[in-house]
Parts: C-alpha cells; structure tokens; sequence
C-alpha cells in the first residue's frame, strides 16, 4: 500500500503537519472528509450567510479606496449584495495584493468567495478569491472545505488529496487494488474532487454503506460462528399453549398466541434460542415469557426472570402466582432484602431442584447462587442489563435467552443487522390502545393546574421533568425548579420525589407507596419508564422537547394500566422542527413501531446501537450518518460482494480503523431495543 512518503508534494515537514491531524497513512488521508461543500454556482446573500463560515457571494462594485503606501498595502471595495432584496453593502478587504488595486471599475460585477465577518455592525470579508460574474472560470463546480484546524492550508491539503486520488487511481487501473478498495477508491475521488453537490452526497452515502457492509460481514460471521448447538431439549406437546392459554383469567390476543408458537418452535431448534419479544408497554409481554418459563418446567428445567428492581421483581410474582398455582409450578424470589434466613430457604429450594421459577433482580447472579437445571432465562427491560449479566446467567447454565423490550427495533435495522435473532412482535388490545389520549400544552401553569385537579378528584399523576437540579444554560424545567416554583400548588396533595441519585431502598419505598396509592403525586425524571404497574391515570411531561420519541412514548405508557381512561401531558414551550414534529406525532401516533419508523428517519441508526450513553451513532471507519437507504445497500452489497471473504480478509480491511470498528461491533453485540 502506497505510504505517505511516496506522495507527490509530501516531505518530513508535510508529513509532521499530518499527523498533527492524526493522519498517519493514505488511507487516513483519504478517510479525512471535507466538512462543507459550497456550490459555486450557487452564490447566497450575506444577510443569509452565516458569520465565519466560507461562502461564495455576489456584488457589484460601488466604491473602491486609496492603495495604503504602507504596512500590508491594503486597500478595499464596498460591494453592493447582488442577492439581498433592497440596498445591501459589504466591504471586502484586501492585505497584501496591491496588483488588483487598478483592476476594480464602478459597477464591475464579482463573484467572492470568503468567511463572512462583521465589523461595527457592518458585513466584511478579508481577501477573497475572487472573478468577474461574467467570466466565470475557476470559481464553479464545489468547492470542498476540510476542518484543518490552521495546521495546514485548504489549498496544500487539497494539492496532497488530489496526489494521493492520482495514485489511487492508476493503481486501480493496474489491478493492483481488490473490489472493496477499488469501489472505495471510486467513492473517495467523487468526496474530493466532485463533479457536482449531488455527486458528492452520492458517493458519501455510498461510501457509508460500503463501511457498513464491511463491518456487517464481519460481525455475521462472527456471530454465526458463536451460535451454539442446543444440548438441553424441551416437551414440546401439542397442547402446552392450549394447557397453559387456560390457566389464565384472560385471553390470550392473536399475537400473543403467535409469539406463544415462536418460543415454542425456537426451543425445538436445532440452535440455543435467542429471541426478543416486542411490544409497547401494556401489550402483554410477560403473560407470553410465562409460557416459555411454563414450558421449561414441564421438560424438567428451571427457569429465571430477572427484572431491574425490586418492586418490578414482586410484581410479576404476585401475576405469576395464580397461574402457578393453576398449572402446579413452584417458584421463589431471590432479591437483596430477603432475611439472611428467607435467602437461605430459597437458595436450598434452588439448589434441589424444588421450585421450577425463579424471580429476581442481579441477586439471580450472585454467589452463592445454584441452579440444579437451570435452561432458560428470561430478561425483562432487556435496556437495564449489559452483555455481563447475560453472559453471568449462561455461565449458571442459561442456554436460552428471551428478552423482553418495549421500543420495537425499527424494520430496516433488524433486517440489516439483526436478521439472525429471532423477534416476535406482540401488540396492544384494541381497547387498551384507545384508552389513552394525549394533549400537547405549552404552559406549565396550565399542566400544573390539570395535574392537582386530577388529584383532587382522587386520581393518580405522573410529573417528570427532563433533570433533577437547575443548571446553568440549561432552561428545561428540573425537579429542582419545579419543586420551588410550583411545589405551593400541591398543598393538600401526597406528593413523592423520584430520581436516580436516590438510593436503590429510597427508590423502591417511593414507587411503592405510589404503587400502593398512598401518594397522589410523583414528580421524577425518566426513571419512572420502568414498568411498574400503578393506577395512574395522568402523565404530565415537563420540557417535552428534551425527550426523544422513544423516551415520551414509554413514558406515556406508564398510565393507563389498569384499562381506564387516562391522558398524556405533553408541556413544550420551545419550539424546533424537530421537536415540534416529534410532539405532534405522538399526539396522533399510538403504535410504538410506527413511532419507532419515525424516530429512525428523523434520528438515523445512531441511538439504536449501543447504549444511548456510548454516542455510537456513525459509521465506524468513516464517522458517516446511517439511514435506511443506506443501511439496506449495505446489506445487498454484503451480501453479493463481501460473502465470500474470509474473517481475517474483512479485518483486514477494517484494521485501519480497528479501535473504532471494535467499538461499533461492540455495540452490535450489547444492542438494546430501547436505548
């Protein structure tokens, strides 16, 4: 591979600048994209240009001054804006160029490009490149600007890419470079020297998805590779579904029944499982992860589900309890505030194989804990657990994972990555769906006066606001503020206080006594997406342009639980497009996969890879955006064009970029469907 040495133009000197740009090989050269393109034919207004950023303008000269005889010999000419509607100047400066002095008549119509500036009040701009309007030659096409930082300047760099380009291209034509790089070659020279805007926007994205393609073929063959052949079996009778579909005070819905044969027929496979059931909050998850539990103790197996808290943990006990008893299971709960002498009772029954269920927080994991046959796990709020804690229950014999997520996956990134992990989809019953409405206010006097109102009348309401103490530049509502602002207004309300610098114990004695109906009022942030069933029947979210689609939907669907009418607060009074587009889907939007659609297109992959706080959100050799075009040229090139290598020809290939690919497959790995 050619090295930076072997570019025409490029010494020690070049070189040091380089790598003070963390360019160290032509690759990194060629991976360092512009940051702006201008289209010169394109000129805009300096009342539309945004200060200190290049852009190409157009005037009419109006008056040129005196050549200073000193200093720098500068001199400048007041333009009048060809674009602006009515009577606007700019003055352009010239440092240094005397030669053009004599060149500049009244009335001469130019072309500049520059970095606007202001000086009192007034539009400037310092030695532009510069031509007459109607002898256009070199300032057409696009003009590329990278972010060199001033360690080098725009036209030496793009002399050192078009050498580089040059090289690339004859090594092409000799054959000496392989389809992949070929194709790359192929994007880079349209990125740096493009014909057109369009061009240049056509090849990054295709540059995007050949980076994707890449990495996806290397993660699906890593991923292959460690699927593991099932050694544990399951009855799988005809009338497991029918049996334990009876054993419950409700019916089950038709998606629930299909999900119900998916786990069924994933654990007759020939493969551990590795499924995920998705669906929004209400639709009935876990009545459907109950089967797969029901169907581990009648092959001789043991089953867990683990869940985030405590109270979460109790609940779905005291759901499990009268289907147990129904179809004759045993279970016990493992959490941290069980008595030295509950723990050890319910460690012994698990340990003899005398209970067939388990529920619990990470205590599942803990030492001290054995299971005697131990097959299935179940993982519920799959977005609260990391790749250790599932790695943890295989180790204590959990060949077979079900997770449990309420933000459905959108379509494109699950056909993309994620066509190997088996998804069953469940939805909400038409009722519970309709009994929830949602109202967009842009007063929080208004949203504050609904809330105690719907208290007084002896309901139950959520307030969550976007963060918990005040902070400087930050004007969303915080609990802080809202507490010392508005706190008078609940006089004669039981209010509660819920966040996450709370301890574990404080948080569980709050919910619970909301849970319990001793608290009228909860004011907490985000962390109350956690689905605990209550009998709220109002949510009011503060600064609502602070939360994503994701978030908000969630969030709404704490209330409403129990079947009766409830409504959704929505309170903004910032408006942004994206905001406001967000809001006012939500506000016709029910379907958590359809809102999931939208947060993609609007958001592009990044949130959905990793955890939201790891900011995965670009290709990983080119830090380029992801949409769903992409993303499915991507899977349609790595297939037809990247089956056939091997793992260590694909790393081969990603080595260039190996922190940063590791970090993105990383990410794939611990993906969660509600991040």
């Amino acid at each position: 591979m050619l090295t930076l040495n072997e570019i025409k133009g490029v010494g020690a000197a070049t070189v040091k600048k380089l790598e003070e740009l963390d360019i160290k090989s032509v690759f990194e050269l060629l991976s360092f994209l512009p940051s702006k393109y201008i289209d010169l034919e394109s000129p805009v207004s300096v009342c539309d240009a945004e200060a200190g950023q290049l852009a190409l303008f157009e005037g009419t000269v109006e008056r040129v001054s005196a050549l200073s005889k000193r200093g720098k010999r500068s001199f400048y000419v007041t333009f009048k804006d060809s674009l602006a509607k009515g009577r606007i100047f700019f003055k352009a400066i010239f440092f240094n160029m005397p030669f053009l002095h004599a060149g500049f008549e009244a009335g001469q119509s130019y072309r500049l490009l520059a970095k606007l500036g202001k000086d009192e009040g007034a539009y400037v701009v310092v030695n532009p490149q510069l031509e007459k309007s109607e002898k256009i030659s070199k300032l057409n096409g696009v003009y590329t600007v990278y972010p060199l930082r001033g360690v080098i300047g725009q036209n030496a760099f793009k002399n050192i890419i078009y050498s580089a380009l040059d090289s690339m291209k004859g090594m092409a034509y000799q054959g000496k470079l392989g389809r992949i790089n070929a194709d790359m070659a192929e994007c880079f020279e349209n990125i740096h020297r493009p014909p057109s805007a369009a061009d240049a926007f056509e090849a990054r994205e295709r540059l995007a998805s050949l980076d994707i393609a890449i990495v996806l073929s290397l993660y699906k063959k890593l991923h292959d590779n460690s699927q593991k052949q099932r050694k544990v079996f399951y009855k799988s009778t005809n009338s497991a579904i029918l049996d334990y579909a009876s054993a419950l005070p409700f019916a089950l819905t038709p998606s629930q029944l299909a999900a119900c044969e998916d786990i069924a027929k994933s654990l007759s496979a020939d493969v551990c499982m590795s499924r995920i059931v998705s669906g929004d909050v209400g639709s009935g998850k876990t009545a459907v992860a109950f089967f797969a539990m029901y169907l581990a103790a009648i092959s001789g197996r043991q089953s867990v589900m683990m869940a985030p808290t405590e109270i979460l943990v109790n609940q779905h006990a005291r759901s499990f309890e009268s289907v147990a008893k129904k179809l004759g299971l045993s279970f016990v709960c493992i959490t941290a505030s069980l008595s030295a002498i509950e723990r050890a009772d319910a460690l012994a029954k698990i340990e003899s194989g005398e209970v067939d269920c388990v529920f619990g927080t990470q205590a599942l994991i803990s030492e001290g804990v054995n299971y005697k046959s131990l097959s299935l796990a179940v993982i519920d709020e799959q977005h609260r657990f990391g790749v250790n804690e599932r790695r943890q229950l295989e180790n204590k014999g959990a060949c077979d994972i079900l997770s449990l997520t309420a933000t459905p996956i959108p379509r494109s990134m699950a056909l993309t990555f994620y066509e190997d992990i088996e998804i069953s989809r469940i939805f909400r019953r038409t009722e519970g769906m309709s009994n929830i409405s949602t109202k967009i206010l842009s007063s929080v006097e208004e949203t504050v006066a609904l809330v105690c109102e719907a208290c007084r009348r002896g309901e139950q309401a959520f307030v969550v606001c976007p963060s918990i103490k005040d902070a400087e530049g930050y004007d969303a509502m915080s609990i802080e503020g809202f507490m010392r602002e508005h706190g008078a207004s609940f006089d004669g309300i039981s209010v509660g206080v819920l966040h996450g610098r709370l301890s574990a114990e404080e948080k569980s004695r709050v919910m619970r006594d909301f849970a319990d109906g001793r608290l009228s009022a909860l004011i907490a942030t985000s962390v109350v997406e956690v689905g605990v069933d209550t009998r709220a029947s109002v949510m009011a979210v503060l600064s609502a342009d602070r939360f994503g689609l994701a978030s908000l939907h969630q969030l709404r669907g704490r209330v409403g639980r129990d079947g009766r009418p409830a409504i959704c607060y929505f309170q903004s009074n910032r408006h942004s497009k994206g905001a406001d587009i967000r809001l006012e889907a939500l506000e016709h939007i029910n379907d958590g996969q359809e809102l999931a659609e939208l947060d993609f297109a609007m958001r592009g992959a990044g949130d959905f890879l990793g955890t939201r706080q790891s900011g995965a959100s670009l290709t990983p050799m080119f830090g380029l955006c992801m949409n769903k075009k992409i993303l499915l040229s991507a899977k349609e090139y790595s297939e037809n064009c990247l089956s056939d290598l091997s793992v260590l020809e694909l790393t081969a290939l990603t080595r260039r970029s190996e922190q940063r690919v590791k970090a993105f497959l990383d990410g794939l790995e611990k993906v969660t469907l509600n991040s």
